[in-house]
């Protein structure tokens, strides 16, 4: 993403093009924390990634609840305190649905094995 090289939270691997991490982008248009593949751009509003995701051919990648640009200048990879903030994330991460865990935008290779985890690629603690 333009101007995005902090730290991002992801939970694994899109299985759609099993490359890009699946990171947690907030949209400063309306607070909503939304799935994002950091490679091909598909959406998940839910913590089930096998679900249909939402796919748009628009350069801005829309956000599906508000329109406002998920790539613009108030946008930006969620922190932790945003997805505390986010019920249904606090809950799939208290039922064990996901693990958070931390790493650099596009810096994982799943092509190489030998990268298959990033340096930082620890879970973190989502409590308290």
């Amino acid at each position: 993403m333009p101007g995005d090289n902090d730290l991002m939270l992801y939970i694994g691997l899109c299985r759609l093009c099993e490359t890009g991490p699946l990171g947690l982008r907030y949209c400063g248009g309306c607070g909503n924390v939304v799935i994002m593949c950091d490679e091909c751009d598909a959406l998940w509003t839910s913590a089930d990634v096998e679900s249909k995701p939402v796919l748009s051919d628009e350069a801005d990648l829309p956000c599906p609840t508000c329109e406002n640009s998920l790539v613009g200048d108030y946008s930006s990879w969620a922190t932790r305190e945003q997805c505390l903030a986010t019920p249904w994330i606090a809950d799939a991460f208290a039922a064990g649905q996901i693990e958070l865990k931390v790493g650099t935008p596009l810096a994982l290779d799943a092509s190489n094995p030998e990268d298959e985890h990033d340096p930082l690629d620890e879970p973190i603690d989502m409590g308290g």
